[in-house]
Parts: C-alpha cells; structure tokens; sequence
C-alpha cells in the first residue's frame, strides 16, 4: 500500500512537470524578440544560397536563445549586378519597417551602405574589398557612421601585389575587373593605379563584360602577370574559358578570392576556403552585440585575414612558371604533381619492395647463390674425375735416332685418364662442413632480409614524421602570419604599438628557418626511403597515413591488448614472445649452422689418425701418329724382326691407391686443437646470442608497452594546448593579453603537436623493433599463420595458468 501511495505521489509530479514543460515552452518562445534580417545580393551567381547559408546558420546558432532570428523571403534582395540596382534595394530594406537590420552581402551592396551615410537602422556590410582604396570611412578602427558595420581586411590588395611578386617577379599586371565594380567603387579606380606606381608596377585595367575571349583578347602583349577581382557575374563555364586562356597566354594569374579559385587553375592565392565562414561567425558576434546595446558605428572592423598562399602546381607546369624555394616551403601546392605522376606507397608496398629490390639484399642472395657453387665444389671431390689429354712433340733427329725406336722424332698422342675416390674423411667433411656453411649462409640472408623489412619501415615511419614535422612547422608559420595580422589589428585600433609587428615579424624570420629546415629533413628521408627501394632517389611519390587499426598491424587485434592489461599477463606476454623469438631466430640457427661445421670439423681431425684414403685410378693412352728418325728401333743382322716384341701403339694401366700420413710435423694435432677450440668459440656465441636476443625482445615490450599510452595522453595535451593557444589569441585580439602571453601559448602548442606526432611513431617503431626482435612481421602473415600464433598464445597462457595454480 506504502508503494502505491509513493507511485501515485511520483505521477502527479511527472504530469506537473510536463504540463510545466509545455505551458512554459511557448511561452518563452514568444518573450525572445524578434529580429527580422533583411539580406541585399548584388546579382545572381552560383555559390549565392552556399555563402548566405554560412551567414545564416551562426547568426541562427548565436542568437536563437537570446533572440527569434529571422530572414523574411520577402525581405530578401538580388540584383542584377548594377550600382544603381543595389542602392535601390538598399534604400527599400532601410525603408520597410518590417525589416529590423539589413546584411549587405556583396561588394557593391557594402560598399553602397558604407558610403551612405548615417543610416536609420543597422547594416552589415562584411563584403569589402580594401578599405582604403574604396576611400570607406575610417574612425579609431571603427566605421565611425551610425548603424554602419563593416568588415575589412588591412590592405589586401597592396598584400596580395607584394606576395605575387614575391611568387613571380612581373613588371606590367593585368587587373581584370567588372564594369559595376568600376563604376561603383570609385576609389578603387583612382587609387588601385597610385598604389600600382608605387610599387614600381605597370598596370593595364581589363573590364571584363560577359565574354572570356573578349576580356583575353584586350591583354597587352607586354602583360606578364593577372590580378583577378571577383569575376561573380561570368557563368562557370565562361570563368573556366578566361582560366584556360591565361593558361594558353603563359600569364601566371593571382586571385583576390583565394584559393576556391586557384582550384579551378589560378595560379595562386592567399585567402583560404574558410573565408565566408569565419566572415559569417564575425557578423554574428557584430550582430549580437548590436542587439545587446552596443552602437553599430563603434565596433571595430578590421579582420584578420588568415592568409594561406595557395599555388596551383598543374598551372605552374602548364605556363611554366616556378615559385621560389622560400615560397614552395609554406605554401600549399595544389596538384604538385602531374596526373598520375607519382606512385603511391603504403608502408605494407614499401617492405615489400625492399624485399624484392634492395641492393644489400641482393648483395646477400648473390652470396647464397655463390656459396651453393662451394657446395658443388667440396661434392666434386668425391666424384669420378676423368680427362683427356692429346700431346704433339718434334725431337731433335740425333736424339730420335739414339733412342732406338723407344722415341721417334715426331709424335702425336691422346690420353685419357679416370680417377674415382673410393673413400676420403677429409672430403666427405669438407663436403658436410661446406653444406652446413650454406645453411649459415642461408639464415644470414634470411637475417639480413628481416633487417632490410625493419630499416623500410623505419624509412618509412621516419618519413612520415618529417612530414608531419613540415606539416606542423608550416601551421606554425601560418599561425605566425595570423598573429602578425592580429597586430596589425591591434595597432590600427591604437592597442599596440610597431614594436609588437617587428617581434612578429622576427617570428616569422624564425619560424621560416624552422620550416626550411623541416623541408630538408623530408627530402633526406625521402632519399633515404627510394635507396633503401632502389629507387632513383629524386623519384617522387605519395605516401599514406598509418591507421594503428589497420588490419596488417598487430595493434588492430584487440586480443593483444589483453595481454598488457596486468602484470601477469605482461610478464607472460614477455616470456611467450621469447620463447617464440628464440624458436625462429634467424641468428641463433645461423650460429647453429656454424657450430654443426665446426664438430664435423673437429670429427674429421680426430679420424684423421687412423682414417686411410682410398682411390682408383685408370689410364689409357694411343699413338695418334709418329714419324723420322727413331721410328723404327736397329735392325740386327741375320735375326728376323719377329723374333723381338714390339709394342702396339695402344698403352693402359689400371691401380688403386691407399695411403695414410703417420706424421706430418705436429700438424695434425693443431688441427685438432684449432677445430675443439672453433666449436667451443661457437658455442659460446651462441649462449651470448641468446642472452642478447632475449634482452632485444624485452626491451622492445617494454618501449612499446610505455610508448603506446603516451598516444592518448600526448594527444591530451595536444588538445589542451590548442584550446589555450585559441583562449589566448582570442585574448590578445581584444587586448586583454600581451604578446609574450600569445608566444608562449603559441610555442607550448607547438611542442605539444610535435609531441603528440612523435608518439605515434614512437610506438610505431617500437612496434616494428619488437617485431624484428621475434623474427615476426605481420605484414607478411596470412590470417591463417596469425590465428596459429595466436593459437600458440592461448596455449602458453592456458599452461602458465596450470602451473600457477
């Protein structure tokens, strides 16, 4: 009964607090004022609805629990890329009393609200060009109209002159514009040309209309570089047409939206894809703190421009163009290599190269293939021997004729002649020692082929870190760059002083260095990895990142991790692992080759006391011709030549030979000494061998068994350390924090990222030591021969666990 009161008690909350839910809801819902957002477009063009969704998603997500945002359909304004056309909209959104604030999201419709005036409500104008060439107004770092807020870049057109001529060095540029930017934005055409002049640069203003041959056709000959304003009105295929031709022209191109363009084969820009979003993120905190009382005109609006130089390498080797070396070390490279160009390697496509291509493994193998001919060599000894054997002689006719018969004066001959060892111990030892000499060579290059897999993948592992080095010594630069920008910031609103630029700047000297050096540090490693694959050692190729889950790693097998879980298991991993490395050492049975050459050794000095060597031997020979004096022997008066033999011209002997030395000057019991003392050498490498072999195999766990941990927990502070790094440039931003305060949280992000990097690959190496100390690399087991050593694991661990109990 107690438990129903309290059930019964606990629904009759649940349903209070439900309808409390859903009476309270709408209700705050509707307290939220609303703001009506009114939107000015200069025309139609493709990324339109992509741009203003950026705009429209983090004023949503800032605002929505503050304020009932909203963009009106009906409020929403696109033109027809006209001056006139925009100040028109812009007039009627300022006039309708159903629109709260107006967001004029295109250069004209920013650069129509910034010279307006004092406006009667709130507008945002975020699209601008370069402020001071537009002549937009300027007060301590803010616009200094009422209700006008704008963003802009500190002289990006200037910047972006200095960084393409420090790309290509062009005398004469080509600045392609559009008609309703030349007519509009006024300043720009009467001061782009002062800027020009005072950089020493030639200019040729194109309008370009809506025809890419039309707009080609008008570049002068001496032309030898392009600046591109955004070209919004060209439809896609009109752009591509007026990229393709200044490819055709050889005229390298530079683009003031950045690197959406250097996609579609500009040859370079500076403003990265994440320009729209962070101009997006900008206007909503403009927007929010326009709500929350603050005064449109006083909000600052410098920008930091997060400059990336982006440089389209297919462009370069099209109009055959190079960016410096200082430039190539920061820069990113688009399309670096041509189509197809490079081949890719994975770190399981570089063992198995080095396996088949290099040169020390050949060297080995050659060795092998040597060392069988040795066998063939000690075999031969104990195999029939036969030769033949054709001799041709003139004597002289005196001695001929003195002979009597037994040597003409000219003869010719053939021999052959068979020998066969019936039984000899110093060849069959020889014999068995070369053989085992074979299989010592043999594991050597069976060693030699685990040492070749181990220096790959360190090759390779080594770079992917220089690579990953590079990669965080050029974020770092860029960081330092944006740092650089931030104090430009801070100066133009009177928070700083040059001093701080001139740090940056030496920072930036300095991280330029670091950047420098990373990149020489990947080439090396590059070189190192082609001559380990027998590679031409400029040959470039792509490699590919190591994913710890990969199937051809022990580390994507969660069994293993079992196995350092506790100490036991450790300590029983650690035993198994010898025992198995010991098992299929390549150095032990080496060393055990050798010792089984050094007892047949020592047998064959030992039987050399009394072992005879036996042999047959066989000969046949036949005068071929014979001629002059001494041919034929004296004739003795009154006998018949029949009555003494003669010789035929056919002569053969048949013989065995057995033969046993009895002393031979001491040598025989030096031998004997020498091959004890050879065997007993042996043998004690091989319990040193063992020892060492045991000692590798630990050491290796235990590096990694510390260094893969140290994965996650450098990757903590990696994270941490960039969280702080953004708390304190968001700080330095606002003036809150100094400069030291932002380089030290800049350098600590930095170590951090190098740490975290290295760790991985750490562990990595340790991974591929360990398993180089067990003879066993998983890049080459099947899934069959994995399951058996894991097989084997269970076993092992199932028997320590019978002892133990």
């Amino acid at each position: 009964m107690c438990a129903f009161r309290h059930s019964k008690r606990f629904l009759i909350f649940v349903s209070l607090g439900l309808l409390f839910v859903f009476w309270i809801a709408p209700s705050a819902a509707a307290s939220r004022p609303a703001v009506r957002i009114g939107v000015v477009l200069d025309g139609p063009w493709e990324r339109n609805e992509e741009v203003l969704g950026y705009f429209q998603q983090e004023i949503s997500d800032l605002l929505t629990g503050e304020f009932d945002v909203r963009f009106p359909s009906e409020s929403m304004r696109v033109d027809g890329w006209t001056a006139a056309g925009v100040r028109e909209a812009l007039s009627g959104l300022l006039a309708d009393p159903e629109v709260d604030m107006i967001l004029a999201l295109g250069v004209l419709g920013s650069n129509c609200a910034c010279l307006r005036g004092d406006l009667p409500k709130p507008v945002l104008a975020p699209v601008v060009l370069d402020a001071d060439l537009q002549g937009l107004p300027q007060k301590d770092g803010t616009s200094g109209v009422s209700n006008l807020s704008y963003t802009a870049f500190p002289n990006p057109i200037r910047r972006h002159l200095e960084v393409f001529r420090q790309i290509v060095p062009f005398r004469k540029l080509a600045l392609l514009t559009t008609s309703y930017y030349m007519e509009a934005l006024q300043g720009i055409r009467t001061r782009f040309p002062a800027v020009a002049r005072e950089m020493g640069i030639g200019l040729q203003v194109i309008v370009v209309e809506d025809s890419a041959d039309q707009a080609l056709s008008r570049i002068d000959s001496d032309v030898d570089a392009v600046y591109l304003t955004p070209l919004l009105h060209l439809k896609p295929p009109e752009f591509d047409r007026l990229v393709q031709g200044l490819i055709e022209k050889r005229l390298p191109s530079f683009s003031l939206l950045g690197r959406s363009e250097v996609d579609k084969g500009v040859f370079a820009g500076v403003n990265g894809d994440d320009l729209f979003p962070r101009l997006a993120r900008r206007v909503a905190l403009n927007i929010q703190r326009i709500l929350l009382g603050e005064e449109a005109g006083t909000l600052p609006f410098a920008f930091p421009p997060r400059e990336r130089l982006c440089v389209n390498m297919a462009t370069a080797r099209a109009i055959r163009v190079w960016p410096p070396f200082s430039v190539l070390g920061e820069a990113e490279l688009l399309h670096e290599e041509a189509a197809g160009g490079k081949r890719k390697v994975s770190l399981f496509d570089a063992v198995q190269e080095a396996v088949r291509s290099n040169l020390d493994l050949k060297e080995q193998e050659r060795a092998v293939a040597a060392g069988a001919e040795e066998v063939k060599k000690a075999r031969a000894r104990l195999l029939p021997s036969l030769e033949l054997q054709a001799a041709g002689r003139i004597l002289d006719a005196d001695r001929a004729e003195a002979s009597f018969g037994a040597e003409a004066e000219r003869k010719a001959e053939a021999t052959a002649a068979l020998s066969q060892t019936l039984f000899s111990e110093p060849a069959w030892a020889a014999l068995s020692i070369e053989k085992r000499l074979q299989e010592a060579r043999e594991f050597e290059r069976d060693e030699r082929r685990l040492d070749v897999v181990l220096l790959a993948a360190t090759a390779y592992l080594d770079l992917l870190r220089a690579k990953t080095f590079e990669r965080i010594e050029k974020e770092n630069l860029r960081l330092t760059r944006s740092n650089l920008e931030l104090a430009q910031v801070r100066q133009s609103i009177g928070i700083s002083g040059p001093a701080e630029l001139y740090r940056w700047e030496s920072e930036i000297a300095r991280s330029r260095q670091a950047v420098l050096k990373a990149v020489a540090r990947r080439e090396q490693a590059e070189r190192a990895l082609n001559r380990i694959l027998h590679r031409p050692l400029t040959e470039s190729f792509v490699t590919e990142e190591i994913d710890l889950d990969d199937p051809k790693l022990a580390t994507s097998d969660p069994r293993l991790a079992m196995m350092v879980s506790t100490p036991w298991h450790l300590e029983t991993f650690r035993d198994f692992l010898v025992a198995e490395g010991l098992a299929a050492s390549v150095e032990l049975r080496r060393v055990e080759a050798a010792i089984a050459a050094a007892t047949r050794r020592l047998e064959s000095a030992r039987r050399a006391w009394w072992a005879p060597n036996l042999g047959f031997q066989a000969q046949v020979s036949r005068i071929l011709a014979e001629g002059g004096a001494g041919k034929e022997g004296p004739s003795i008066p009154g006998f018949s030549s029949g009555l003494v033999p003669q010789a035929d011209d056919t002569d053969w002997s048949v013989g065995f030979r057995a033969s046993l030395p009895l002393f031979q000057g001491g040598a025989r019991l030096a031998e004997q000494a020498q091959a004890a003392k050879e065997l007993l050498r042996f043998e004690t490498q091989r319990a040193s061998l063992r020892e060492k072999l045991e000692q590798r195999i630990q050491s290796a766990l235990h590096r990694a068994k510390a260094s893969f941990p140290s994965i996650g927990l450098s990757r903590d502070a990696s994270e941490a350390a960039r969280r702080n790094l953004d708390l304190v440039t968001d700080a330095y931003s606002r003036g809150v924090v100094s400069i030291l305060d932002l380089l030290d949280a800049q350098n600590a992000s930095l170590v951090a990222d190098q740490v975290a990097a290295n760790s991985i690959y750490d562990f990595l190496l340790d991974l591929m030591e360990l398993e180089r100390a067990t003879n066993r690399f998983d890049f080459f087991l099947s899934p069959e021969d994995r399951e058996s050593w894991f097989d084997r694991l269970d076993a092992f661990v199932a028997e320590r666990r019978r002892e133990g109990s």
